[in-house]
């Protein structure tokens, strides 16, 4: 055929393929009329029966636990005639609880002890009224009665932060575990714990001035979460749905993470280069800070760097000034965001507690909002103002974080590379949780760039680094450089990070250039991790500079990375589902009807513009 034919070895390759495909066709007969439009209806149907089986599954469990309730109430009640002897037992048993529940509930005074009453005759009664107990493991050795089978699951969260010895007990309570943390999360700590052996336990951290940091580091220190990992089946929890831009968590998920982590892609346009946040914390005036709060809220991450702070006993006071001056600005402006603090040790946290309460002082419309913010509520949750260090921020997350580095040059210009517990044993497992908190903004408030910080051999100390210059690039609009900062922390995985390491797509760089000719500007491959759109279109009118640049539509089409995940509902329903849940409008596009139908899929793409209020009407084709 190569000899005879007068084609070329390629269009034989197609015509071969093309034949192939066309006794598929033969074969199946389904297959020519399936199109992404029948697609997107069994996605709807899939995605429906996917709610209603998890509305049934809560629904069967919850009757069944009270079926169980009325069953033990209605047994109690039978003459004892119609009872064997187990049944008799139980009778005069729950009976007895009952009425001694019933005693307690009437009283308004010396009330009996929670172990007293879930163990005994009453125990019972209260398990089937409330079946579901949430609790510290200590709590349950103290209160629960040590049996094997007073639950059916016992569940573990936040395990990195349990030991061992306090899990066993609350183990033997059911039949089965599940237990849920991040290996890279904080292990158990005891920062506030007296009466240990300091000598073999936990490290004191000396500074310039010859006072000790007494540092949570238990050198000994063994979690439910590492003897789980390491002996129970495991599934990674890849999908990260805090920050609502990729960068917030970009770092993590590079420099401790691997890679692995699936983020959603930004639906905003990268941005071009901004300029720095020079702060001046001693003349300060309510316009420099009103532009520091507008750069604050215009970026995912922003890098306020303070120039005239000093380090000085664990306490960086201009850092302490400018966040509670930024904190002054954003209640007035009454953005609705939550706010979180974090600094470095306790003595920065109190610090800044005392800034908040000078301004307040002297300012009472920001003291009664300030008084509003820390006890605000939102939905029956708590999500006011907290104001924490890096050894109990783990579990917080609000809508904007204000991050005090603190450490910096003393009264005498000198830099000592004393960064505390961050210098020890796990110190860059305290940065990743710290560096993870915020959802929507994080204000990155900071004396020193990345080039001051030279102990570098240090783990701790090296994330501390490469965090400062990520931030202080991202903030710049440097987004080239601050993605060759996360290769550079794990070279294994630079692919989760470089988008040009993707292989390019056939269907995908054609779909592309053919929007290109319809005059819409096309961007390939959006997203820092695995999960990305293989295609997003810019909306009209917005260019990197443009205020309210985003992208108007993601396409995802089904290329080979897309059939290599085996999961149909996670495919076609929950991605999507994501994305629209960040803002995004979603279409897919086969790569069969771009084969036999391209003008179609080109016209049904512009029609979604048009739907988006992003296209006018839609364009003839070039």
């Amino acid at each position: 055929a190569l000899r005879g034919l007068p084609l070329a070895p390629e269009a034989i390759e197609f015509a071969v393929a093309r034949e192939g495909l066309e006794r598929v066709y033969r074969t199946e007969r389904w297959l020519p009329r399936f199109d992404a439009a029948t697609l997107a209806r069994h996605a709807q149907r899939l995605g429906d029966a996917e709610r209603q089986l998890l509305g049934r599954n809560a629904r069967t469990l919850a009757a069944a636990v009270r079926q169980r309730f009325r069953d033990h109430v209605q047994k109690s009640a039978l003459p004892a005639s119609q009872l064997d002897a187990e049944g008799k037992v139980f009778k005069k048993s729950y009976n007895a609880g009952r009425r001694e529940l019933e005693h307690e509930f009437g009283k308004t005074m010396r009330y009996k002890a929670i172990r007293e009453l879930a163990s005994g005759e009453t125990g019972q009664v209260v398990r089937d009224m409330k079946p579901i107990w949430l609790m510290s493991p200590l709590s349950v050795s103290d209160t629960l009665p040590l049996a094997a089978d007073l639950f059916d699951v016992v569940i573990f969260d936040e395990a990195s932060q349990i030991p061992v010895e306090e899990a066993v007990p609350a183990l033997y309570r059911a039949p089965q575990i599940i237990v849920v943390g991040d290996e890279m999360q904080l292990p158990p700590t005891s920062f506030f714990s007296s009466g240990r052996d300091a000598e073999d336990q936990t490290v004191s951290v000396e500074d310039e001035d010859n006072e000790g940091d007494r540092i949570a580091v238990v050198l000994d220190a063994d979690s439910l979460l590492n003897q789980g990992a390491r002996n129970l089946p495991a599934t990674l929890l890849a999908w990260h749905y805090r920050s609502r831009y990729e960068s917030l968590i970009g770092f993590s998920n590079a420099a401790f993470y691997a890679g692995n982590l699936y983020t959603i892609p930004d639906r905003s346009l990268p941005s071009e280069e901004r300029a720095e946040i020079l702060v001046q914390s001693t003349a300060a005036s309510a316009g420099s800070v009103a532009a520091q709060a507008d750069a604050l809220l215009s970026r995912a991450i922003s890098f306020h760097r303070v120039t005239d702070a000093v380090y000085d006993s664990r306490r960086n006071t201009g850092e302490a000034r400018h966040i509670a001056q930024l904190v002054r600005e954003l209640l007035r402006r009454g953005t609705g965001r939550s706010l979180g603090i974090v600094a470095f040790s306790e003595a920065q946290q109190g610090e800044i507690e005392a800034e908040l309460d000078s301004l307040a002082a002297a300012d009472a419309e920001f003291a009664a909002r300030l008084e509003a913010e820390y006890v605000r509520e939102e939905d029956d949750q708590f999500c006011g103002l907290f104001i924490k260090n890096l050894e109990n921020v783990q579990g917080d997350e609000r809508d904007i974080i204000l991050l005090s580095i603190c450490y910096g040059p003393n009264a005498e210009g000198r830099m000592l590379m004393n960064f505390g517990p961050i210098n020890q044993r796990g110190g860059e497992k305290r940065l990743n949780v710290i560096f993870s908190r915020a959802r929507h903004h994080m204000a990155v408030v900071s004396t020193i760039r990345h080039e001051a910080i030279t102990n570098d051999h240090n783990e701790g100390a090296a994330a501390l680094k490469n965090f400062l210059r990520y931030a202080e690039c991202l903030s710049r609009g440097d987004d080239a450089t601050a993605t060759h900062v996360l290769e550079g922390m794990n070279p294994l995985t630079r692919g989760a990070v470089r988008a040009g390491h993707v292989p390019a797509d056939a269907v995908s760089v054609q779909l592309a250039a053919a929007l290109r000719a319809r005059g819409h500007a096309v961007d390939e491959q959006v997203g820092q991790s695995r999960f990305r759109c293989d295609l997003a279109i810019r909306a009209a009118g917005t260019g990197s500079d443009a205020g309210d640049s985003h992208y108007a539509l993601g396409i995802l089409v089904d290329t080979a990375a897309h059939y290599e995940n085996r999961n149909v509902l996670e495919r076609y329903v929950s991605r999507p589902r994501i994305l629209d849940a960040f803002g995004w409008g979603v279409r897919q596009v086969l790569a069969k009807d771009w084969l036999h139908a391209p003008e179609a899929v080109l016209d049904g793409i512009e029609h979604a513009l048009v739907e988006k209020g992003a296209l006018s009407a839609p364009r003839p084709a070039a």
